[in-house]
């Protein structure tokens, strides 16, 4: 069996002038357990030259897919006819294999969906194939915190789809394009800070994007999504003080479940670290807010990473009270790297057996963007036995 990395672009190409041809296009809703079999047009004669069929295979929430192909060419060599898998979804196949040679082919989809086409790229070639595969949707593994990829006040751009579990929160009442920030913790659950919520408590005007980079072009990413809002639950002890918010963190119940890619995934909670204090490690902090204090709002994602402190030593630097339910983050290298104005509700990263654990919500600051900053975040650890009442055996636990 033969089989190639082909380039989206020349993918494209092909995809083009099958359109051109005799084709279809099929979808198919898998149930959990039960094989479905597809074979080419005219099985088991071989189908007819010129002819493309495109398929593409949804498993139920928290399943992956199994496929096994038989592909078979007479004469056996790399010609006119093709198979391509996509094992992301994509019927577009931009980061499909291609596979030319007879043979047996096994897949597991990376996520829900999964992609397959056969191509026959000429009417007059003498090549005669036919295909047989069989496809089930199976439990997929407990996973989260994932990144394919390896600005915040002075950060840098984030890799595109880098932080998977990151959300934009817009307000369907107002014109800015994001006014906090969040995390994807389940499939239907969102955690951000409930300082947000104060701002729009009403569930219906709140609209989640995730699988975003760019948020100035609606086409940059293939993962882009929206999700209404069905609920909101704002922690019961949350209050503002004088000196800053307390247990300041909210979920957001989507409408409809959110499906994994490799641009939306759900972020690990650090459950079994439970006890950790998390003192003096480095961690990245994302946004889409502005770039320095009062100063424009970015585009594409941003990063930074800072260094997580002893509450004792914030709270004698920052000059006032902390909590133990609180975490405090600092510019350590002195470059002005902070979250800022519209930052509020993300998370604080903590890169751990390559995966990433949210360790707090981005909550309050002074003017950002100072050398030398400190900022106050919502310590996770501290709320897990609150919002295990709304996301429970949905979260997945590494």
């Amino acid at each position: 069996m033969y089989e190639l990395k082909f380039s989206g672009f020349l993918v494209l190409i092909l995809i083009s002038v099958a359109c051109a041809q005799q084709q279809c296009t099929r979808f198919y809703d898998l149930q959990p357990n039960r094989m479905i079999n597809i074979t080419s047009f005219n099985y088991p004669g071989a189908l007819p030259s010129g002819s493309n069929c495109r398929y593409r295979l949804k498993a139920p929430s928290n399943h992956v897919i199994y496929l096994s192909c038989r592909f078979e060419l007479f004469p056996d060599t790399c010609g006119s006819e093709f198979l391509f898998i996509s094992r992301d979804g994509d019927l577009q196949f931009r980061d499909g294999e291609r596979y030319c040679r007879m043979g047996q082919v096994n897949r597991i989809s990376n996520f829900q969906t999964m992609a397959f086409a056969y191509y026959s790229s000429s009417p007059q070639t003498q090549q005669r194939s036919r295909l047989n595969c069989q496809a089930v949707a199976r439990p997929a593994p407990c996973d989260c915190g994932w990144s394919f990829p390896t600005r915040i006040a002075n950060g840098v751009e984030a890799g595109k789809h880098e932080f998977p579990s990151m959300v934009g929160l817009r307000d369907l009442a107002s014109n800015l394009p994001i006014f906090c920030g969040g995390s994807i913790v389940s499939d239907r659950f969102i955690m951000t800070a409930a300082h947000c919520t104060a701002r729009q408590p009403v569930a219906s005007r709140l609209l989640a994007l995730v699988g975003e980079h760019d948020l100035s072009t609606g086409s940059e990413s293939i993962y882009s999504a929206q999700h209404r809002i069905q609920n909101i639950y704002n922690h019961p002890g949350y209050m503002e003080t004088a000196s800053g918010n307390i247990n300041d963190i909210a979920l957001l119940q989507t409408v409809t479940p959110m499906e994994w890619s490799r641009g939306v995934a759900p972020i690990c909670l650090p459950i079994r670290q439970a006890e950790s204090s998390f003192n003096y490690q480095n961690v990245d902090i994302t946004g889409w807010g502005t770039l320095g204090f009062a100063a424009s709002k970015s585009n594409t994602l941003q990063k930074t990473t800072l260094l997580t402190m002893d509450n004792a030593v914030c709270r004698a630097r920052f000059n006032s009270s902390i909590t133990p339910s609180q975490l405090c983050t600092y510019d350590a290298g002195g470059r002005g790297q902070d979250s800022c104005q519209y930052d509020s509700g993300g998370p604080v990263i903590l890169r751990q057996r390559e995966r990433m654990f949210q360790l707090g919500v981005i909550s309050f600051g002074r003017a950002c963007g100072q050398p030398f900053g400190i900022g106050v975040n919502t310590r996770v650890t501290s709320h897990l036995n609150w919002m295990w009442r709304y996301v429970g055996g949905a979260v997945c636990v590494r």
